[in-house]
C-alpha cells in the first residue's frame, strides 16, 4: 500500500510496503519530502506512471493521527475515527 501523510511541520512524506517504509528518492537516497499532497501525488506519478493515484492516509477526524496497519477504525458520519473517538462515545 503507497500512501501520503502530513507531518507535523506540514510536509508530506509517502510510505510505501508492508511495514510503512519511508520512501527515498531514488537519484539522490534522500527521504523524499514534499510542500504538498499535489506535489507528492505528481512526483509519485512521474516516477510510476502506472501506478493508481496517490492517496492520503486514512485518519481519525477528531485527533488527526494517522491509522497505522492493523489499528481499528470506525466511519461515523462519512468520517474515520478511532473508536472511542467518534462523537457517541466521546459524549456519553
Amino acid at each position: 500500500m503507497i500512501e501520503a501523510r502530513r507531518l507535523k511541520s506540514g510536509k508530506w512524506r509517502i510510505y510505501s510496503g508492508p511495514e510503512s517504509d519511508v520512501t527515498r528518492d531514488p537519484k539522490t537516497g534522500l527521504v523524499a519530502a514534499f510542500n504538498s499532497l499535489e506535489e507528492a501525488r505528481g512526483w509519485w506519478q512521474r516516477l510510476h506512471p502506472d501506478d493508481p493515484p496517490l492517496k492520503e492516509a486514512v485518519k481519525c477526524a477528531w485527533c488527526g493521527a494517522y491509522f497505522g496497519q492493523g489499528m481499528s477504525y470506525t466511519a461515523y458520519a462519512g468520517r474515520y475515527y478511532h473508536p472511542q473517538h467518534i462523537p457517541q462515545a466521546r459524549s456519553g
